[in-house]
């Protein structure tokens, strides 16, 4: 059955936009925190013809505050994007739901719509990424971009096999690294990302002279859409720059004499008084916050000799780091605790942190589990590949939940997996040659688990971290 055709997707659809319409319609005067009210300032500047500008130090990726200034230059309000968030979440859920059906065709017998309509539910009830769709946050367009990305690299590896779709394949090869080319610009973290694609394009095919010309495209195409930018960038401030330059202020929250800052809630430094306390135990940022660039420089170096001088303590910070990132409360949690959402009763507040708390941790948890157990093919590997290459920056940088957001999309197609059918995804674990993927599920389960649930009572003020 076509995906158009399924009745069931377009009530999830319906109610998913409601999620995300209805409150942003009555909180509609809820005003920007943190890095939003720094989009917001970019995009006035863009606005103003001052083109992609630095702010406090940091050169943040264009993509997100150039969509916000040409909100602002069409409507007047750079607010006005979110309307185009909702619409993209809805993308969102629809490449989900394809994505689902590819990942275990031919593998649920007569269930055939069960994984892909678990996977779309699960998107779209979600409190923590329906929250992201209102905000002024890349993380929705950011999925947009990149499960677009996943799908495409999927149909074009079908199409290269068959003789009378070959150009069409490289055609679509070529769309794929445009696609991450725009991962790019929406994040920094995302330009080393462009080998897993490469990889999976190749995966199985190693005898296919045409699969290495789609994954040649792939890095063409990438390397095309950010080149235009990064030399323009680089000529403005005077430097190296691809896509962003903040890895040295990361690498100040994060490899400091202080333990690793974030902005969530029960885990962080919520107030400037608090932040100021905790910034004066380490080492003072280096550099002039007008000039980015080598502010950057300086900061990425005296990080550097920070892990040199302290090697075990930023080994032993490691764990730490991508629990920040696997944190199952959110800034969600942190808007409620924050009453950025009056007249909602006390219950209503805590029916929603802990839904979505047993949400994303489910997610996590289940897609580990789903991952390990059940994926397969070229999907699997670079599902799998963007989730180790981000907990891997994140262990040596710094860590916030708001960087699960994608991720957590890539792993409901996995949750949904084991939700329809569970026994099987035993049988298929045990069913394995020589019991790897059982070895898999251990090895996987036994990190992720504790990581998970390292911040679990951070969302609940009457508890402590543990």
């Amino acid at each position: 059955m076509k995906w158009y055709r399924d009745r069931q997707l377009w009530v999830a659809l319906t109610l998913g936009t409601l999620l995300r319409v209805v409150p942003a319609l009555i909180w509609l005067d809820d005003g920007c925190v943190r890095d939003e009210c720094t989009y917001i300032k970019l995009s006035e500047r863009f606005a103003g013809g001052e083109g992609m500008t630095t702010s406090a130090g940091w050169l943040w990726a264009p993509g997100y505050p150039v969509l916000l200034g040409i909100a602002r230059i069409i409507t007047g309000y750079a607010s006005t994007i979110k309307g185009v968030q909702v619409f993209a979440a809805a993308v969102n859920a629809v490449l989900v739901y394809l994505l689902a059906a590819r990942a275990f065709a031919g593998r649920e017998g007569k269930n055939l719509l069960r994984p892909r309509r678990i996977a779309m539910w699960l998107y779209v009830t979600s409190p923590h990424i329906a929250f992201f769709a209102t905000r002024l946050w890349s993380e929705t367009l950011y999925s947009t971009v990149l499960l677009s990305a996943l799908l495409l690299l999927l149909v074009a590896r079908d199409r290269v096999a068959n003789a009378a779709q070959a150009s069409r394949a490289l055609g679509m090869a070529a769309l794929v690294g445009g696609m991450i080319g725009v991962c790019v610009l929406f994040r920094g973290v995302a330009t080393y990302m462009l080998p897993i694609f490469m990889v999976g394009m190749v995966w199985q095919h190693f005898r296919q002279p045409k699969a290495w010309a789609q994954a040649a495209l792939v890095a063409m195409a990438a390397a095309c859409v950010v080149a235009p930018y990064s030399i323009h960038a680089s000529q403005k401030f005077g430097g190296r720059i691809i896509s962003d330059r903040t890895m040295g202020q990361m690498m100040w929250l994060g490899n400091n004499d202080f333990e690793p800052i974030t902005f969530d809630y029960g885990n962080g430094k919520l107030s400037k008084r608090a932040f100021n306390r905790t910034r004066k135990q380490g080492r003072a940022p280096c550099g002039d916050k007008g000039a980015a660039i080598e502010r950057d420089t300086c900061q990425t170096q005296a990080g550097i000799d920070w892990i040199k001088s302290n090697p075990d303590e930023f080994v032993r910070r490691m764990p730490m780091r991508v629990a920040q990132l696997m944190n199952p409360h959110s800034l969600l949690t942190r808007h409620l605790r924050w009453g950025r959402w009056p007249g909602m009763h006390q219950a209503a507040d805590e029916i929603i942190v802990l839904v979505g708390c047993v949400h994303s941790l489910a997610v996590m948890l289940l897609g580990a589990f789903g991952l390990a157990t059940r994926g397969r093919g070229s999907q699997a590997l670079v599902i799998g590949g963007i989730l180790v290459y981000h907990c891997a920056a994140i262990a040596l940088l710094a860590g916030l939940s708001r960087y699960r957001v994608p991720l957590e999309a890539l792993l409901i197609i996995y949750t949904a997996g084991v939700l329809s059918a569970p026994g099987l995804a035993l049988q298929e674990m045990w069913a394995s040659r020589m019991r790897w993927r059982l070895a898999l599920m251990v090895l996987v389960m036994a990190i992720v688990t504790p990581l998970c649930l390292y911040y679990l009572p951070a969302g609940w003020p009457w508890w402590r971290t543990w």
